[in-house]
């Protein structure tokens, strides 16, 4: 029936331990060879994956999926999914194999709760490890712990919060419990624990942290880096350990560049004006840290994430770069930039800073929340609307003027900019850290980086404007 019908089932695991029948206890999973049945059987255009836990560990292990296939998530048959009536599952599969049979064949993806079976003739393809395929961040081991390597640049002066006249360059080692879960991202309290710790911090010379990042460069996967970019009020010993945190749980075998600014000033209006002041001073330095990336080390693929008053230091670098030829050219010299939360003037970027990522950058993200309570106060202070407290979701379009900037990028080449409102996931710390504490924010950070399409990502809903201009609206686990 299923062959005379033009459906093919296939599983995602080919076998794996798992202790009860729940999927969440899949372990040491050994993935079918689906990439060799899509391409000995090119009439393939749609698949259907039965449930998140299908999709999830697919795109844990393939992320070079071949084109023209379209990749849907549908919700799970099994009756564990209580969201939805069976007839109100029946009708969303029905409508999806009704889309999918005009585009000729729909192949199933179902996890390890089915046995294994196709209705496609081919010939038995090896079986591949997580390891052998989803290439995770590099670690050492010590004891029980992980210890992850990151490199770092800064504009402070060493054991200070004062702005330096030179950028200083160096590797970090933080220990980090495997047992750490994205949530509230305190690292005073998590070093309290024993969670997650600085261990050791080495100072290099410019000439040696360049050989040292471009060796680690070539010899990762994607020949990638991914430079972040945080916040006000941390220091650098919990900036480093934000930045491990992040990378651990991303989970992305790409060497990781911590840069560094003197933004742990005091909790007050003060406090923040100063770091305001001191993001602006600090994106010079950034400027020539990237300079010295894009010139010397010359990764393959250059992913650039900035959050918080982290997107000023962002801004005032482009800024900086814009001013020099080989980055003023046609040239694209960076795959991709993700502010996220940006505690930047929704006038200024829009004035000044747009056109420069545009130049400089394949393409430009920014994660925005109308209800970010941080946001809302720096915007007090400084008498400015900010970029990441924009509110999309209005009925009158008069009142979208604040996103005009990004949303008129966007208009321009929709592939290249986008704009994602995560209010309804966002439930961080005063709204505002879920670039660290919301899991479904790693979840699309990852294939942002590796250019899915947005449309893949069963927690993002696409919304429209009557003049034309779109954004994405992420929402929660159903």
């Amino acid at each position: 029936m299923l062959k005379k019908k033009g459906l093919g089932l296939w599983d995602v695991i080919g076998s794996c331990r798992r202790a009860g029948s729940s999927d969440n206890n899949i372990k040491n999973p050994k993935f079918n060879d689906i990439l060799s049945l899509l391409k000995a059987h090119p009439n393939i255009k749609t698949v259907c994956f039965n449930g998140k836990k299908a999709e999830s560990m697919f795109y844990k292990a393939f992320n070079k999926l071949p084109a023209g296939v379209i990749f849907r998530s549908l919700p799970s048959t099994s009756s564990a999914n209580a969201q939805l009536t069976p007839n109100q599952k029946k009708n969303i599969w029905d409508r999806a194999f009704r889309a999918a049979l005009c585009r000729c064949l729909v192949i199933l993806f179902c996890s390890a709760t089915l046995a294994g079976c196709a209705s496609l003739p081919v010939h038995k393809g090896p079986s591949y490890s997580l390891d052998d395929i989803y290439k995770r961040l590099d670690y050492k081991t010590d004891g029980d712990y992980r210890v992850v390597d990151i490199f770092y640049a800064t504009s402070r002066q060493a054991g200070t919060s004062k702005l330096a006249n030179e950028t200083t360059y160096g590797t970090l080692d933080i220990r980090i419990d495997p047992r750490v879960r994205i949530g509230a991202m305190l690292p005073d309290q998590l070093k309290k624990k024993g969670i997650i710790e600085l261990q050791k911090t080495k100072k290099l010379d410019p000439d040696a942290f360049t050989k040292q990042l471009s060796e680690a460069v070539q010899a990762s996967p994607h020949k990638s880096l991914l430079v972040l970019v945080f916040g006000y009020k941390d220091g650098f010993e919990a900036t480093a350990m934000k930045a491990a945190y992040f990378a651990y749980l991303l989970d992305v075998n790409t060497p990781v560049l911590l840069f560094d600014w003197p933004g742990d000033q005091p909790v007050s209006i003060g406090g923040y004006v100063k770091a305001q002041s001191l993001a602006a001073a600090s994106g010079p330095h950034l400027a020539e840290v990237l300079a010295k990336v894009v010139r010397e080390v010359k990764p393959e693929k250059l992913w650039i994430e900035a959050s918080s008053l982290g997107c000023q230091v962002a801004c005032d670098a482009f800024d900086k770069l814009y001013t020099q030829s080989d980055f003023a050219d046609e040239d694209i010299e960076i795959d991709h930039v993700i502010l996220a939360a940006p505690d930047i003037s929704s006038n200024e970027f829009d004035k000044k800073f747009k056109d420069e990522f545009a130049a400089m950058s394949k393409k430009l993200t920014a994660y925005v929340s109308s209800d970010d309570d941080a946001l809302l106060m720096s915007g007090i202070i400084d008498g400015e609307k900010k970029l990441g407290r924009t509110k999309l979701r209005v009925k009158d379009p008069g009142q979208l003027e604040e996103a005009r900037g990004l949303l008129y990028l966007k208009s321009l080449d929709p592939e290249r900019f986008m704009m994602i409102d995560v209010t309804a996931i966002n439930n961080a710390s005063f709204k505002h850290g879920y670039y660290l504490e919301c899991p479904e924010f790693y979840d699309d950070f990852y294939m942002r980086i590796f250019d899915t399409r947005p449309g893949i990502n069963r927690h993002l809903y696409l919304l429209k404007y009557s003049d034309g201009t779109d954004y994405w609206v992420m929402q929660g686990s159903k």
